[in-house]
């Protein structure tokens, strides 16, 4: 039996290309090293989604690069202006201080996992915040106008995430794909809690703990 020849699909156009990247998660986190050095894969710990920061987050940075420019561009007529030339100035001062800042939300991703979710952040001083699942009780999404025409929103989860850095988790791409997976994997999680105590209260009911086996009060609770 021959095998039929594969279809070759013509690449989208370049707009629907950038309209895709700007709505992809941007940068990629694959290779996130606080990220793979924190996760606990051997005993069972998987990732079910990695969210970094939206791509509009950066919208200072070209922002003021343009701004720089156009700067630039007045300077070279005015080359001899004081205020020119301090206007110059002051925009590489805002473009650095943006560029900082881009990094710094770079350096910020959210990841979910089947036991907890996690938030990695921070430059010269590493800041993680976990949480476990089974802990999420209340979580609110907000979309803008202009979440809606890019493909981002804000989390806001309430109760002990206020005390772990995980109160607003914000320009969460995809948010509605992530809301799922959250919602997803609380669900499996209070199913395999709802089995373990019914399998625990079964082995109870059969035949308990051994009669030469002392079972003392957990103390300190």
């Amino acid at each position: 039996m021959t095998e039929r020849p594969a279809i070759e699909t013509a690449p989208p156009p370049v707009t629907a290309r950038f309209w895709r990247r700007l709505r992809e998660p941007f940068p990629d986190p694959e290779n996130h090293v606080a990220l793979n050095t924190r996760l606990n894969p051997r005993s069972g710990e998987r990732v079910l989604q990695i969210v970094p920061k939206h791509v509009a987050v950066y919208w200072t940075l070209p922002a003021a690069a343009l701004a720089s420019m156009g700067c630039l561009v007045v300077l070279l007529f005015h080359w001899n202006s004081g205020p020119a030339q301090a206007l110059w100035l002051l925009s590489l001062v805002v473009t650095v201080a943006a560029a900082v800042r881009a990094f710094v939300e770079w350096r910020d991703v959210f990841v979910v996992t089947n036991w907890r979710v996690v938030r990695l952040s921070g430059v010269l001083t590493a800041r993680v915040a976990t949480m476990p699942i089974n802990r999420i009780l209340d979580m609110t999404m907000t979309r803008s106008v202009w979440g809606r025409a890019l493909g981002y929103g804000h989390f806001v989860f309430e109760s002990a995430a206020q005390e772990q850095g995980l109160r607003e988790i914000k320009f969460v791409p995809d948010i509605l794909a992530v809301d799922r997976e959250i919602n997803n994997a609380v669900n499996r999680e209070n199913r395999r809690r709802e089995r373990m105590m019914a399998a625990t209260r079964d082995r109870t009911l059969d035949g308990g703990p051994d009669e030469g086996e002392r079972t003392e009060p957990i103390r300190g609770l």
